[in-house]
């Protein structure tokens, strides 16, 4: 079909184009005016959450309405975290006991050989949390 001496599918394809660059440019202005956002000043949430800069640069979400949908650094999952490897005692229970947490000894032939202990955990930089940002995770094998 001919319509004003161009082909329909011409006219259509032309108008896919000029729709395609007209979302691109919608694209590009919004991702310009999120980047302006993310440097300004932090300002009170609506759900009543204060988020001022922690020292890491990383905000510091005070945790108070439990219908917020900021969560507790220490209810985020393991790939939005960062931990340290288990603390080794090297067998010595009193510096075990005083710390609170830690691996007697590593290592084992089964499962229920194997020692389990906390480590010291906390939120990736850019993750939103409420504080504390560092915490324990608990049932950390001492492997190594």
């Amino acid at each position: 079909m001919v319509l004003g001496g161009c082909p329909v599918s011409y006219l259509l394809l032309c108008g896919q184009a000029a729709l395609l660059l007209g979302n691109l440019l919608l694209l590009h202005c919004v991702s310009r005016s999120h980047s302006h956002n993310a440097t300004a000043e932090p300002e009170l949430t609506s759900a009543g959450a204060a988020h001022p800069e922690g020292s890491a640069g990383a905000p510091s979400w005070e945790y108070g309405d439990p219908h917020s949908p900021v969560i507790l650094c220490s209810y985020l999952p393991d790939e939005f975290i960062e931990c340290d490897d288990p603390v080794d005692h090297v067998g010595n229970a009193t510096a075990s006991q005083e710390l609170g947490y830690g691996c007697l000894k590593f290592g084992g032939q089964a499962y229920s050989d194997v020692e389990h202990t906390s480590v010291q955990c906390r939120a990736l930089d850019g993750i939103e949390c409420a504080s504390p940002r560092t915490f324990l995770r608990e049932n950390k094998p001492c492997i190594k």
